[in-house]
Order: structure tokens, then C-alpha cells, then sequence
């Protein structure tokens, strides 16, 4: 059974941004949940996938960019069937009951009990939104000053060396042409928390043959190197898997191709990847000249330091904002006749059952 872990969408410096498109486009049926915080939507999506994996399924969990110790969707490969949440993804039917069929949690509601902690809910929910908008203020900010970090590394860049390392991995990786029209699927890697980034390097290349580390600097051509080398497989037939940075969906964390069983991931910080044997390492940072970027000089240290606080301060935002989220999930978790999501669930169950 194949069982993948990753993120479908991310609070980036620039916004929500969600790849969902891309699960959905290859589903035959997809099940959107709606209803709010804490009504019992993860742990349906979570025990539902858990139970058609141990029914023998191939089932992907995609976690919530919010709080990663959350199931936002399943993707069931083997019947081609996606539950997912969407309140909080913005999904909505587009083909009613034909494709998609919305499952509303707010029908198991103790609406009476809502509306005497009206006020409560009102609050949180108000605050919440709010602590939102500091959240992307502050990733801007963040991407502004690595922005101004990056330039200060591409004063000393080769670009010929680094475009000689890319040139070097395509030839190695793609030989021949496979005879079909690729596929192209986007998603993101991992996703920033209050206790710092979540990422899942290890699950998604854990039976991958080739494995490149690249190590750099902020535009050192970790990305661009991912990128070109996707682009050269997509030419010759091959899919590939992009999966984005969390921070900026422009860059590209990691690239995988499954049918020549490769994988080339950026393994600096956050998401800092130690090579094990039987990986290859390409040090980006070899394109610097040294005598041009001095990272133990001004303005490097500064920068360096005012993007680290920056990212700190983004992640205190986020620690308010989960301790929101888990007030406002208590109110409709209580409310939520869990029997009932449970009843529905089973029946969800079985039908998917029916379909193998």
C-alpha cells in the first residue's frame, strides 16, 4: 500500500495559496465538508482514510497549512475519490451530485448552544481574521528583507557554475523520451508552525534511488536548478511532482520524478536535510565568490538577523492564531453531535468500499 503525506495549500508571504486544483483534477468524486472550526471534520477525514488504508487502500493525507497536526483532505488513488475540507480551502461544487457532493457538518449542530456563546464565537472569530492579516503583514516584511538578503548573495554569483551543475544533473537523470503526455502536479512540502516548519522530506523520498541534497544560500540557484531540471523531464515525457516553499510559492523546494525513481531537494534551513549514503550533494554556495560575499561582514550578519526576528515574530502570530483556532473549536466541537458525524462517516465508508 502507498501512502503519502504532503500539504495542498500554504499561508505564504503572499496570501493563501492553494494547489488543490491538482488533487481534484485527477478525482472521479469528490466529498467537500463544510462547517466550522472543530466540528469534527479532520477527524473524519483522518479515520476515514485510516480505515480504507488498513481496508487496503492507497490512501494520501494532505494536512492543513493552519495547524499541522490536522487532516484537511484524503486522496483515495485506487477509486480516484477526494474528501476534503472545504471551509477553510475555499472549495465549493462546481458539478453538484454529478462530481461533487457537500457534506454540511452544520446539520449536526446544538444551535441553541451556539447562539448562547454567540458573543464568544463572535469574538474569536472576529480576532482571528485579524490575527490573519498581522500574519501575512509580517511574512511580507520577511520576504522584503530576504529579498534584500538575496541580492547581496548574487554580487559574488557564477551563474555558469550553477548553470553547469544543472546541465550536469539533467544529463545524468534524463535519458530518452517516455512515450506519453507527462503530467505536471504541484503541491506544497511543508508548512510553518509556531513551533517552527513541517515539512516531509523523509515520507515522500523514502523509496526514491536517487536522491540530490542542495545546499546554498538565499540566490544561490537552489530553485532554478529544480526547475530547469523539471522542465527538461516534462520535455521528455516524464511526470514530476513540484512541490513549493511554504514561504514563497515561487521557489520550488523539492522536485520528484517517480518513473525514473528521483528526487533533487533543497536541504538548507528550515527544512534542513542531512545526506545519509546513498545520497548526492550539490553545494550551491561553491557558486559564490568569497572574496565578493563576506557572510561573516556587514550587512550580511544584519540581514541575516533582521530576517530571523522577522520569521520569529511570524511564528508568535501563528502561536496566537492556533490558541484562536482552539477556542473557537471548543464552542462548535461541543456543539457538534459527534454521533452523528461518526453515523455519516461509516456510511461515507462503505460506499467507498463498495467502489474497489
Amino acid at each position: 500500500m502507498k501512502s503519502k503525506a504532503f500539504f495542498a495549500s500554504a499561508n505564504t508571504f503572499s496570501g493563501f495559496v492553494s494547489y488543490y486544483k491538482y488533487v481534484i483534477d485527477k478525482s472521479e468524486r469528490v466529498y467537500i465538508l463544510q462547517g466550522g472550526l472543530g466540528s469534527w471534520k479532520s477527524e473524519f477525514i483522518k479515520k476515514l482514510g485510516e480505515d480504507l488504508k488498513d481496508c487496503g487502500f492507497n490512501v494520501d493525507f494532505i494536512y492543513s497549512s493552519w495547524d499541522v497536526g490536522d487532516i484537511d483532505a484524503i486522496f483515495i488513488e485506487d477509486i480516484k475519490v477526494c474528501v476534503v475540507d472545504g471551509t477553510y480551502n475555499k472549495i465549493e461544487e462546481r458539478y453538484p451530485g454529478a462530481f461533487e457532493r457537500t457534506l454540511n457538518f452544520d446539520e449536526y449542530y446544538d444551535i441553541d448552544y451556539l447562539r448562547d456563546n454567540k458573543e464568544k464565537i463572535i469574538y474569536y472569530t472576529d480576532r482571528l481574521f485579524e490575527e490573519y492579516d498581522k500574519y501575512y503583514k509580517c511574512m511580507k516584511e520577511a520576504k522584503h528583507i530576504h529579498d534584500i538578503l538575496e541580492s547581496e548573495y548574487l554580487i559574488g554569483m557564477d551563474f555558469k557554475k550553477a548553470d553547469s551543475y544543472t546541465y550536469e544533473i539533467i544529463n545524468k537523470l534524463i535519458k530518452g523520451k517516455a512515450d506519453k503526455k507527462p503530467e505536471e502536479t504541484h503541491r506544497f512540502l511543508g508548512a510553518m508552525g509556531p513551533k517552527g516548519q513541517v515539512s516531509f522530506y523523509d515520507e515522500l523520498t523514502s523509496n526514491i534511488a536517487n536522491r540530490y541534497i542542495i545546499k546554498g544560500r538565499p540566490g544561490t540557484g537552489k530553485s532554478t536548478l529544480m526547475k530547469k531540471t523539471g522542465a527538461a523531464a516534462l520535455i521528455s515525457g516524464y511526470n514530476v511532482e513540484y512541490y513549493h516553499c511554504s514561504f514563497d510559492p515561487d521557489s520550488i523546494d523539492m522536485i520528484i520524478i517517480p518513473e525514473i525513481s528521483s528526487a533533487i531537494l533543497d536541504g538548507t534551513a528550515p527544512h534542513v536535510v542531512e545526506p545519509q549514503v546513498r545520497d548526492n550533494v550539490i553545494d550551491m554556495f561553491s557558486c559564490i565568490n568569497t572574496d565578493l560575499v563576506k557572510e561573516d561582514e556587514e550587512p550580511i550578519l544584519s540581514i541575516w538577523a533582521e530576517y530571523k526576528g522577522q520569521i520569529e515574530m511570524a511564528k508568535g502570530k501563528l502561536a496566537y492564531i492556533y490558541e484562536l483556532r482552539e477556542e473557537l473549536k471548543r464552542y462548535y466541537g461541543k456543539a457538534t453531535d459527534s454521533n452523528m458525524v461518526n453515523a455519516l462517516r461509516i456510511r461515507i465508508e462503505n460506499t467507498l468500499i463498495q467502489m474497489k
